[in-house]
């Protein structure tokens, strides 16, 4: 209204800004107060007064502003016949504001009442319409800014495809090395599984060979006595080689690939549509992109790989780990009449000759052979774990001292290891030792809980294994028929499997009794098929798992008497060794 009275007043004509024209008066000589209705003149200078004070001015809004006071400021606040008096009193007849005089003397037969209860009446209706009008100006601005969503919504549909598009490529990346990794990896172990069935069926052969030769050249060449002396016992064993079943030899995997169907649809449905909602002019409603699950679909598009392999050294179509019962050869004790203390076993090694135990309670390591005649022992501070080589040499490692000391199999010191001076490279807490197919020593350190890996003959630092995953990592073992590294973490009652470069595969275990659960592990080992074994010391078995980590049986249990078993390895000629913790050291044939 300012600013129509500004650019109105400068042409001595008044339009009405209600009407916006409809009406248009003379500006009167004698000022806005001969104005008939001149009450809303004094009425826009209340308003203007209320607005100046919550709106920020700018440059324009203030040269209308400016105009518009200049002329109100002609109006006169006091009545002009009586110029001692306020106009106080509004005349409902008039439609005008008088004074107490003009009201008694000219309107004394109108209604009368005060301008302050008229001003408020119509400063509430005024407020009213300005809430009105507010609300359409804000529906206003919210279509301008859907009208501009256009763009952003745009921008965030291309991006939604186009990170659809790269999930799909790097699941098509990761499916592919996994497929070829697992091509690979079936392939070694079969390559394992022929080598190590190639030595058996040599070994058996051999035995029988020999014992063929021998019934040969007796009775070619045998006298009397020689074949009474060793008629009985031969055609006992002859006999007996002839009810040995045959093995069927292995017969290479049948790996075949299937390659999967690339069908549009599929690829629709992987990377998601895109769908465009109509919607009525200015309702907002937008763009929106669906995408659908594309794991079992990318799975089918890639292929499959199928894997038929017997088992090793299947026997009428079994696996002889599954169906061989528990047979107990022999066992001795690791105590001695010297020892000091309470035999607590440990650790367990074995060569062709000897075996190792590693009595902690006593800190002795002692050297039997395996029909458990005593032979020596090493003296050694807290001695945990042992592992030999194939050159003849014995890792101990000490927890008092923080290092593995070597020993030749005699029981002679050679050197001492794992006291690196550089920070990352020194033992804490050595546990259980091992060595990999390089010859190479591995170390579970659980306090640092990491894997140690050391040059066997100079003791180098060569590399380290985090063990985030584990609670208490204890003892370690390397497959040999994929060089997966094995990990019994006490803390957490499971068993990890790595892979030789230290990326966790799989973990097997859970705190309990039942199966798939185990209570203390301990002692780790594998066999020459990859089948891995664990101590369960206090559930009292032996648990025997696939080279995958699937569970196949226990291989002996309480009802076998075996106690506490703590420490496991495989003798040269395919048995399990058992150590249990109070000194029995027990061998038992599985397969």
């Amino acid at each position: 209204m300012a600013e129509a009275l500004a650019a109105d007043i400068k042409e001595k004509i008044l339009t009405c800004c209600i009407c916006l024209g409809e009406e248009r008066v003379q500006y009167p000589r004698e000022g806005l107060v001969k104005l008939k209705k001149d009450f809303r003149v004094h009425t826009t200078k209340e308003l203007l007064s209320q607005r100046q004070q919550h709106e920020v001015s700018s440059p324009s809004k203030e040269t209308y502003a400016h105009g518009a006071t200049q002329v109100i400021a002609q109006m006169a606040i006091s009545c002009e016949k009586h110029p001692d008096n306020e106009l106080k009193y509004y005349c409902e007849d008039d439609d005008t504001v008088v004074c107490s005089d003009c009201a008694t003397i000219d309107h004394y037969r109108h209604g009368i009442v005060s301008v302050n209860k008229v001003a408020k009446l119509n400063r509430d209706k005024i407020n009213a319409a300005f809430e009105k009008s507010l609300k359409t100006i804000n529906w206003f601005k919210a279509a301008m800014t859907k009208a501009c969503e256009d763009s952003y919504i745009r921008t965030t549909a291309i991006k939604s495809i186009q990170k659809q598009a790269q999930n799909m490529h790097k699941l098509i990346t990761k499916r592919k090395k996994k497929m070829i990794s697992f091509v690979n990896s079936s392939f070694d172990v079969q390559k394992k599984k022929k080598e190590a069935n190639k030595d058996i069926l040599d070994l058996q052969f051999a035995s029988l060979q020999s014992a063929c030769d021998f019934a040969q050249h007796l009775i070619a060449n045998g006298t009397d006595s020689d074949i009474m002396v060793h008629a009985k016992s031969l055609i006992e064993r002859l006999t007996a080689m002839e009810k040995t079943p045959v093995p069927t030899p292995d017969t290479p995997a049948q790996i075949s690939y299937s390659p999967g169907k690339i069908s549009t649809a599929g690829l629709e449905a992987m990377l998601g549509q895109v769908t465009v909602q109509s919607t009525p002019p200015l309702a907002g409603q937008g763009t929106r992109l669906r995408s659908t699950r594309q794991s079992s679909t990318l799975n089918a598009m890639l292929g499959q790989l199928t894997v038929q392999s017997p088992p090793p050294l299947a026997v009428l179509g079994k696996n002889p780990i599954k169906m061989a019962k528990c047979v107990h050869l022999q066992d001795f004790n690791a105590e001695r009449e010297d020892d000091r203390g309470m035999v607590n076993i440990l650790g367990l090694a074995l060569d062709e000759e000897q075996v190792f135990v590693v009595d902690n309670g006593n800190g002795r390591t002692k050297m039997f052979t395996h029909a458990g005649e005593f032979k020596f022992d090493i003296k050694l501070n807290s001695p945990f774990d042992v592992a030999v080589s194939q050159t003849g040499r014995l890792y101990i490692t000490s927890q008092d001292d923080k290092c593995y000391k070597v020993y030749s199999t005699g029981g002679q010191q050679v050197t001492t290891m794992g006291r690196g001076t550089t920070p990352g490279s020194k033992l804490e807490s050595p546990r259980g030792i091992t060595l990999n197919k390089q010859g190479h020593v591995m170390v579970c350190d659980g306090e640092n809980k990491s894997i140690f890996t050391f040059h066997a003959d100079s003791g180098q630092l060569l590399n380290t294994f985090p063990l985030s995953m584990c609670e208490y990592p204890v003892y370690i073992t390397v497959n040999s028929v994929n060089d997966n590294i094995v990990i019994s973490d006490c803390g957490k009652d499971c068993v990890h499997v790595l892979s030789p470069t230290g990326h966790q595969l799989f973990q097997y275990g859970t705190e309990g009794s039942g199966d798939g659960q185990l209570n203390g592990v301990r002692g780790v080992c594998t066999d020459s098929y990859g089948h891995i074994l664990i101590a369960d010391i206090y559930n009292h078995r032996i648990v025997a798992l696939s080279p995958q980590g699937e569970f196949i049986r226990y291989i002996a249990t309480e009802n076998d008497a075996l106690e506490y078993p703590v420490a496991l390895a495989i003798n040269p000629a395919g048995q399990l060794v058992v150590a249990e913790f109070y000194g029995q050291v027990k061998t038992v044939h599985y397969f």
